[in-house]
């Protein structure tokens, strides 16, 4: 091929419907793929599904960017996780060096422990099992609100950053409260000793 026309192919149309394979995730395309033949990138403009088999994601989306071996990004993305927690966000970004998927734009998740979780932005941490709510975070069940989450989902518990309330209890800006789960209950909510702090603090920023 003429490299002087490489310039004018700089998106190739792949067609539709085939499963991609891409750093380990399965995707299957709603419609046309389109390959960016200067930057390896391709464009899913209708979107498709986007399965995990090592963690159990599975995304929905409807737009999808890939750039080979760095990142998928997701516009209007529904995200389901293996624990069975639904997450919705305008903006989504998986990021497979790092292992970590960063939804953004107003983010709202609900499981069976958390129900109508909200925040700016959420970071599910695949290589750790944490999940960060971060900024403006509100919940309905159990009805808290704080300036930041973390969830670890592997001894369900979850620390909150003040200031923050659950129910009739406050805490202050430099306050933290633990909620430990048992099954789909709220068992207690206690203040943290150092060790819980130290292990959630990295989650919260």
């Amino acid at each position: 091929m003429n490299r002087l026309l490489l310039p004018l192919l700089a998106s190739l149309f792949l067609g539709a419907g085939g499963a991609v394979n891409f750093g380990g995730l399965n995707i299957t395309p709603r419609g046309p793929q389109n390959l960016n033949l200067e930057t390896g990138a391709t464009d899913l403009p209708q979107g498709g599904t986007v399965a995990d088999a090592r963690t159990g994601l599975r995304l929905t989306a409807a737009r999808l960017h890939l750039e080979p071996g760095t990142r998928l990004v997701a516009q209007q993305a529904t995200l389901t996780t293996r624990q069975g927690g639904t997450l919705r966000a305008p903006n989504v970004t998986y990021d497979l060096g790092r292992g970590t998927v960063t939804a953004s734009g107003g983010v709202t998740y609900g499981d069976a422990r958390l129900k109508n979780l909200t925040a700016n932005q959420m970071v599910i941490h695949l290589k750790t099992g944490f999940v960060s709510a971060l900024g403006g975070v509100k919940a309905q069940t159990p009805a808290l609100s704080g300036t930041a989450l973390a969830f670890d989902l592997r001894t369900a518990q979850i620390l909150v950053s003040g200031p923050y309330r659950l129910g009739q209890a406050q805490g202050d800006a430099n306050d933290h409260l633990l909620l430990t789960f048992g099954g789909n209950r709220l068992l207690r909510a206690v203040r943290p000793d150092t060790a819980n702090l130290a292990r959630f603090t990295p989650y919260l920023k």
